[in-house]
């Protein structure tokens, strides 16, 4: 049954960090030495964003910057996403801005959306919505944007992209918790408990997300919160 079936009817793992960066292991045939170090050195500094680990991503992009290595465009995304982690927004916003014209121009307008998301929700939206035009299967793409629509109240609009993000990405927890969410603030109880029902979702998770709702759902400014 799809998740938009199921309705009708009805945040980020990190990866083991590498403990060394091994070129002979699982060598695509005809790759050179060079290339495999430059995807393993690539996948070491994303296993560190992934884990929160900011300052080690950034030593690690200026080292490669340093020394020539690796794709320069890449690295420039890479150090977008660490000072992104960072706090420093318009270090972040530079690089980002310069990458809108390149191979990784949706990567660079998510960033841009979540940079954004916490301080203007209107303008992460519309970053946002280019990301998804130019990756329109990115599971995390689309769930960040529903994400960012269910908190601007838009819920008919992050009911089509939660809805699509958890149907990209069966696996996720961070989308399927966000389209409870988003049926919890809808009131469709029928829906959320066929959800938590089949994907066994713990109890404690279940408070979280129903006290999120309740934020949600109160006037702006009741809660204290960010509008």
């Amino acid at each position: 049954m799809t998740v938009l079936a199921a309705i009708g009817t009805l945040t980020l793992g990190a990866c083991a960090l590498p403990q060394r960066i091994d070129a002979s292991a699982d060598a695509p045939a005809g790759a050179s030495g060079t290339e495999i170090d430059r995807e393993l050195y690539g996948q070491l500094i994303r296993s560190m964003l992934d884990q929160g680990q900011y300052y080690a991503a950034l030593a690690h992009v200026q080292q490669r910057q340093r020394s020539g290595g690796g794709d320069r465009t890449e690295l420039r995304y890479l150090e977008a996403e660490a000072r992104r982690g960072l706090g420093q927004v318009e270090a972040a916003r530079t690089l980002y801005e310069g990458l809108l014209k390149t191979a990784y121009a949706a990567r660079a307008y998510h960033g841009l959306g979540l940079l954004y998301a916490g301080s203007d929700l209107d303008r992460a939206i519309g970053y946002l919505r280019e990301a998804a035009v130019r990756a329109p299967t990115d599971a995390d793409v689309r769930n960040d944007l529903g994400y960012a629509l269910l908190k601007a109240r838009r819920d008919a609009e992050a009911l089509h992209e939660l809805a699509t993000a958890v149907e990209l990405a069966p696996e996720s927890e961070k989308a399927r918790n966000n389209l409870m969410l988003l049926l919890m603030v809808r009131g469709d109880e029928a829906a959320v408990n066929r959800v938590a029902r089949e994907a066994a979702v713990p109890a404690e998770t279940m408070a979280r997300l129903r006290k999120q709702a309740a934020e949600l759902r109160a006037p702006r400014g009741a809660t204290g919160g960010r509008p």
